[in-house]
């Protein structure tokens, strides 16, 4: 996993292998991040939320609801756009 600056991981949140967390990132506690997703810059992650394996997160989003495997998703709030 990759935790770049200024970037903050609540407590009781599980990061994948391969995760990467971009600068200015916000997670929350008790989230579950996949192992191989990409949280782009200055995203927020709210409390208790999944985000599946293989995902891709916008710069920039809000993610409000868990997001499943191997999706593109951003926006405020964070919508599924399209299938990896």
């Amino acid at each position: 996993m990759v935790v770049n600056r200024n970037a903050s991981v609540g407590h009781h949140t599980s990061l994948g292998h391969f995760a990467t967390v971009n600068p200015g990132v916000n997670i929350a506690g008790a989230c579950h991040i996949g192992e191989q997703v990409i949280i782009g810059a200055g995203a927020t992650v709210v409390d208790q939320i999944t985000i599946g394996a293989g995902s891709v997160i916008g710069a920039g989003s809000l993610v409000t609801r868990d997001i499943p495997e191997g999706v593109i998703a951003y926006g405020n709030p964070a919508k599924v756009i399209r299938e990896i």
